[in-house]
C-alpha cells in the first residue's frame, strides 16, 4: 500500500533559475521502474526454475508448456492399473473404472503469474517448487470399484461348531474372517495414487457369530448333560432305559441368531425309543395279517395290535429329562393297531383269477437261472387293497450272494452282462398281469430297444435301484401273485376280486428309424441283431358290464437295435 505524505513548508525565497537534473533523475527512475516491471512480467510468465508436479520437471516453463509437460509425463501412470494389497492378497484397480483422473489444468494453476515482490522474483530465478498433481475423483465410482474388489477379498468367518460324535460332544473352534474397509481404502487410494508402488488397503476383522466360548458353554450346559447317562422312559407305569448314545445320535446344534440351539431329529428319536421299548418288552409292534395260499385254499394269519408311545410327545419329554436331575421322561402310551387286520384280510381274499400272462424266452442257462430265482421269490406275494407293490423292493438287489448270475442286460443301447440279467422277463410278465388286472400302474420303464418276444409297448425292464416296476392295488380285493417258470416260458397270475374287464389295443408303428452297423473288438463285446426303432401307442380299455368306462394310453419310444459284430476272438 502506498501512502502520500505532504511536503514540509519553507520561508519565501527569491526566485531562482530552474534546474533540469531532477527531471533527469526522475526520467532515469521511470526507466528503471519500467525495466523492473518488464522483468517481473517476463519472469511471471514462467514457472520457478526448479518446479516439479507429481515428479514431472516443469521448471522455467510457460503455463502452456508446463500443462503439456505434466499431461505427457503423467498420462501413462494415470492410466496404469493400481495395485492394492489386502494382506497377502492383491487386486488391481483400473483408474478409469474407479473414477480416478488427473485435473491437469488445476495441477499447474498458479505456478506462473506476474509479481512485483522482489523476493518472489528472486524465487522465480532460484527457487524450488514441488507440487502433487490435483486429482479428480468420482467418489461413487471409486466406492463401487473397491466394493467389487472387497467381495473377492473377504474371508467369511467360520462359526464354532458343536457336534456329537461317538457319544461325545466335540467343539470345533471359531475362525474370524476379514473384510476390506472400503472407506479407508478409498482414502489410501486417493492419497497414494500416482506416487508409485502398491497401496495398502484397509482390513477389518469379522468375528464369528458363534464364538468358541459360546460353543464350549453349550457343550457344558446341554451336550455333556445329555450324554452323561441313560434317560428312563416311563410308559404306562413301566420303565425302560434309553441309552445316552442313542439320544446323542439324534442331537444336533444349529446357529440361530448368533446362538447354538440344540435340536433333535424327532423321527430318529421316536425310532430309538420304540426300539428300546420293544427290546425291553414294554412296547410291542403291531403285526399285519398275512394271507398265504396252499393247495388251492387261502390261510389268514391273524393280525396283532401293538403298544406304542405318543410320538408327538416323545421329543419334548426326552429333551427335558436329558438335562434334568432325575432323568425320567414320562410318555403316554398309545395303541398301535395293525394296518391290515384279520377282518380286512378275510374280506379281501381272492375269489378267482383276475389276470394272467405268459411270455416265452430262448433257453440260456444263466439267464433262465435268474428268471427262475426271481419268479420263486415273487410267487406268493400278497398285495392288500390300497397297498403299493414294488418289484425292486420285493426282490432286493440282485447279487451273487443271493444266487444271481451274470447274464445279458441292456446298457446305453448295447447288450452287456450283469448280475440278474434276464429278470426283465419276469418284470415284463408281471407288468402284463398288472395291465390286465386293472390295478393302477405307478412306474414302469420299457426297454430302450424293442425285443420281439415281448408285446410292443407292453413291457417293462428293471434295474437296481431306480428303474422299478410298481403298482397300487386299486381293485376290490387283495391280489395274490403267483409266478411259475417252464422250460421256455414264465407265467404270472393275479388272483383277486374281479373289478374290471381289460382289453388292449395297439396303434401302428410310427417314427421308424434304422439301425447302424457297429464293429467292436473288445473282449466283453456281446453281439446284437439289428431291429428298427419306432414309436407305438397301446390302449388300456376299462370295461364293466360290457361298457367302456375309460381308456388309458401308453406311448413308447424305441431306439433302433444296432447290428453289433464282435471281432475279438474271445468275444461273445
Amino acid at each position: 500500500m502506498s501512502t502520500t505524505r505532504p511536503l514540509p513548508t519553507t520561508p519565501a525565497q527569491a526566485p531562482r533559475r530552474r534546474r533540469r537534473w531532477p527531471w533527469v533523475v526522475a526520467s532515469l527512475g521511470v526507466l528503471g521502474a519500467a525495466g523492473y516491471a518488464a522483468a517481473a512480467l517476463t519472469l511471471g510468465s514462467k514457472t520457478a526454475s526448479d518446479t516439479t508436479v507429481g515428479g514431472v520437471q516443469v521448471g522455467g516453463m510457460t503455463h502452456a508448456e508446463a500443462l503439456d509437460a505434466v499431461r505427457t509425463g503423467l498420462q501413462d501412470k494415470a492410466k496404469a492399473k493400481v495395485p492394492v494389497a489386502f494382506g497377502e492378497q492383491q487386486a488391481n484397480l483400473d483408474p478409469a473404472t474407479a473414477g480416478l483422473s488427473v485435473d491437469y489444468a488445476a495441477s499447474v494453476d498458479g505456478l506462473t503469474g506476474a509479481s512485483f515482490n522482489p523476493v518472489a522474483l528472486y524465487d522465480r530465478l532460484t527457487g524450488s517448487v514441488e507440487r502433487d498433481p490435483v486429482l479428480a475423483v468420482d467418489d461413487g465410482k471409486l466406492t463401487a470399484a473397491l466394493t467389487e474388489i472387497a467381495e473377492t477379498i473377504a474371508v467369511e468367518p467360520k462359526n464354532a461348531r458343536l457336534v456329537v460324535k461317538d457319544g461325545k460332544a466335540v467343539v470345533t473352534d471359531a475362525v474370524d474372517g476379514v473384510a476390506a474397509d472400503v472407506a479407508k481404502t478409498a482414502d489410501a487410494v486417493t492419497t497414494g495414487w500416482l506416487k508409485g508402488g502398491k497401496i495398502n488397503g484397509a482390513l477389518t476383522a469379522q468375528e464369528a457369530d458363534v464364538t468358541t466360548e459360546e460353543a464350549e458353554s453349550a457343550k457344558r450346559e446341554v451336550a455333556d448333560k445329555v450324554l452323561s447317562g441313560p434317560v428312563t422312559i416311563s410308559v404306562d407305569g413301566k420303565d425302560f432305559p434309553l441309552a445316552a448314545d442313542a439320544i446323542g445320535k439324534t442331537l444336533s446344534f444349529t446357529e440361530t441368531n448368533g446362538d447354538l440351539v440344540p435340536s433333535y431329529d424327532e423321527n430318529a428319536l421316536v425310532k430309538a425309543v420304540r426300539a428300546a421299548g420293544t427290546k425291553a418288552g414294554v412296547l410291542k409292534e403291531a403285526k399285519d395279517a398275512v394271507v398265504s395260499s396252499a393247495n388251492g385254499s387261502f390261510h389268514v394269519e391273524p393280525s396283532v395290535d401293538g403298544l406304542d408311545v405318543d410320538a408327538d410327545a416323545v421329543t419334548a419329554a426326552v429333551e427335558k429329562a436329558a438335562v434334568s436331575d432325575d432323568r425320567v421322561a414320562t410318555v403316554a402310551a398309545k395303541a398301535a393297531p395293525a394296518k391290515f387286520t384279520t377282518k380286512e384280510a378275510k374280506d379281501s381274499l381272492p375269489t378267482g383269477v383276475i389276470s394272467t400272462f405268459t411270455t416265452h424266452f430262448p433257453y440260456a442257462p444263466d439267464r433262465t437261472h435268474n428268471i427262475t430265482l426271481a419268479a420263486k421269490r415273487l410267487n406268493g406275494a400278497y398285495v392288500a387293497p390300497g397297498e403299493t407293490f414294488s418289484l425292486n423292493a420285493w426282490l432286493g438287489q440282485r447279487t451273487p450272494e443271493k444266487g444271481y448270475r451274470g447274464a445279458p442286460v441292456i446298457y446305453n443301447g448295447r447288450l452287456t452282462k450283469d448280475y440278474g440279467g434276464g429278470i426283465s422277463q419276469v418284470s415284463t410278465t408281471l407288468f402284463n398281469a398288472i395291465f390286465f388286472s386293472g390295478a393302477q400302474i405307478d412306474q414302469y420303464t420299457p426297454h430302450s430297444f424293442y425285443i420281439s418276444r415281448y408285446p410292443e409297448g407292453r413291457e417293462a425292464t428293471i434295474s437296481w435301484p431306480n428303474v422299478d416296476n410298481r403298482f397300487t392295488n386299486t381293485t376290490k380285493g387283495g391280489i395274490l401273485i403267483q409266478a411259475s417258470v417252464g422250460p421256455d416260458s414264465i407265467t404270472v397270475t393275479f388272483k383277486g376280486k374281479k373289478t374290471w374287464d381289460i382289453e388292449a389295443t395297439k396303434g401302428p408303428r410310427t417314427n421308424i428309424t434304422k439301425p447302424q452297423r457297429i464293429e467292436d473288438d473288445k473282449e466283453d463285446c456281446v453281439p446284437q441283431s439289428p431291429n428298427d426303432g419306432f414309436d407305438v401307442t397301446v390302449g388300456r380299455v376299462f370295461k364293466q358290464g360290457g361298457k367302456v368306462v375309460k381308456t388309458d394310453y401308453l406311448t413308447t419310444h424305441y431306439i433302433p437295435e444296432d447290428l453289433v459284430i464282435c471281432t475279438h476272438p474271445n468275444a461273445g
